[in-house]
């Protein structure tokens, strides 16, 4: 399914359709989602993941408020978020900087279902982490009953100095539903 709904919407946009399930996407179809990806495809070269070595902050400041790293914890079980842009904070009413993806939404001050939080989170985590690869996605924002906002968001796994992935490192950017990503 591509997530579009048939027919016109405002100047000959065509809307998305609203669902509240994520949407695995084959490219970026967010252009700062390509930006971003390009950059750490840069940083990876020839090898199978970029290391968190080869990726600078600086390069990354417009990125910054909406980027999220998350460090594995047994093996990919879980994981601890290293940061947690303030733009995500903004949006999502808690600040998650060093917790773990399964301790998400416990201090929501937006009413949210917690349980789908976490789930959403760990499963999207885990299968960039165990895939080795980028992934992109569309994101309803379901468990806020915000159907009307939709995350245009990437997770890229990365090494820590060898060949496994240590962590992910991804960013998500907000539109509404009913038009096309920047």
């Amino acid at each position: 399914m591509d997530g579009r709904a048939g027919g016109s919407f405002g100047g000959g946009e065509r809307a998305r359709k609203i669902t509240d399930e994520p949407q695995f996407l084959d490219a970026p179809e967010h252009a700062l989602v390509a930006e971003f990806f390009n950059y750490l495809e840069g940083k990876r070269g020839t090898r199978e993941m970029a290391d968190r070595a080869d990726i600078s902050p600086a390069d990354l400041v417009r990125f910054l408020p909406n980027m999220i790293i998350a460090e594995a914890v047994n093996g990919g079980e879980d994981f601890r978020t290293r940061l947690f842009g303030t733009a995500l904070v903004e949006l999502l009413g808690e600040e998650r900087t060093g917790k773990l993806l399964s301790e998400f939404a416990e201090e929501n001050t937006i009413p949210t279902d917690q349980k789908a939080v976490q789930t959403r989170w760990l499963y999207i985590t885990r299968k960039a982490f165990f895939g080795r690869k980028a992934i992109f996605l569309r994101v309803p924002f379901a468990a806020s009953n915000r159907l009307y906002l939709v995350g245009h968001a990437i997770s890229v796994p990365i090494t820590a100095g060898g060949t496994e992935p240590a962590q992910t490192i991804g960013a998500m950017f907000i539109t509404r539903a009913d038009r096309q990503p920047n």
